[in-house]
């Protein structure tokens, strides 16, 4: 198998993929999700490997969608081909058809027999949160950060990381309404990831933890997934992914894009991103603004 996007190894029951776009932050382009279908293929008929562990080379985990890629889908002056100029592309009845299909990809690697691990360093933002969501296992490095910037003005994303379902109701919306980046040390505490540890003991804590799960006969561990992920089925875990897409389909064609859509096509995604983060920038997070203010009024106070 020839991949470009990824590196896919196996050895003793246990396969690596590697995100191997670096010079992209490991942004998921169409290609890097097309060979990680082939990697699936190859999965479905491999009876002996037991563990997948997904991890990646360079200084982030993912940094999101590839938009140079995806922009055509608010804003037609990004089509680069026929297919994508074509005016339905652009009806939010059709890229809602476009979300839907992705979540279904994503799904099949949540349904995959085999355990799932993703190994999480630097950042993991937007569409890398679907990646690591469907992930039945989540080790990160302490100083990672996760989060889901494209909130601030971009709509949801296709599987929406299952925050709900790792995070609860109150986390999720404390997190999604700000969009700031949560660090390794607060995923593993909220129960969006499983530890929190070193970055430079990450691989090898998930490779301990696959090299466990690789004694275990392939069909207890596809029955324990199923067991397990049929109780958040049953509870409605398809109903909310779907709304996520139907909103991402509404919310790209809506007024909040209109002046990021404006910069996008002066300056492209570098300028139209920093404008989106502007406000945000000084400070993480919320807590971290609310600290700096309080010891910057007390420093006012003694003075």
């Amino acid at each position: 198998m020839e991949l470009e996007t990824l590196i896919y190894k196996k050895e003793e029951r246990i396969a690596t993929v590697t995100l191997n776009r670096p010079h992209k932050g490991n942004a998921l382009s169409r290609q890097l999700r097309d060979e990680l279908d082939l990697v699936m293929d190859d999965l479905d008929l491999d009876d002996e490997t037991r563990v997948l562990v997904i991890k990646a080379n360079g200084d982030h985990f993912s940094t999101g969608y590839d938009l140079n890629e995806f922009s055509y889908l608010w804003d037609a002056d990004s089509a680069v081909n026929d297919v994508q100029r074509r005016p339905h592309r652009r009806s939010p009845v059709w890229s809602r058809r476009e979300f839907h299909l992705s979540r279904e990809r994503w799904m099949r690697l949540f349904r995959l027999r085999q355990a799932t691990i993703a190994v999480v360093h630097g950042h993991c933002i937007a569409g890398g949160l679907d990646l690591m969501g469907v992930c039945d296992i989540a080790f990160v490095a302490e100083d990672a950060l996760l989060g889901q910037p494209e909130a601030r003005a971009m709509g949801e994303i296709h599987v929406f990381g299952l925050w709900p379902i790792h995070l609860g109701m109150r986390k999720t919306k404390e997190w999604l309404f700000t969009g700031d980046n949560m660090t390794g040390i607060e995923a593993a505490e909220f129960g969006l990831a499983n530890r929190a540890v070193p970055r430079e003991e990450l691989e090898a804590v998930a490779r301990a933890y696959a090299e466990r799960v690789s004694h275990v006969p392939l069909d207890a561990i596809y029955s324990h997934k199923e067991v397990t992920n049929r109780w958040f089925e049953a509870q409605g875990m398809h109903t909310g992914m779907a709304a996520a897409n139907d909103l991402d389909a509404m919310g790209i064609a809506g007024p909040a894009l209109d002046e990021f859509t404006a910069i996008w096509r002066e300056g492209g995604v570098r300028p139209a991103v920093r404008f989106r983060d502007r406000q945000f920038k000084e400070h993480r997070s919320y807590w971290d603004a609310y600290l700096a203010a309080r010891t910057a009024d007390a420093k006012n106070e003694d003075e």
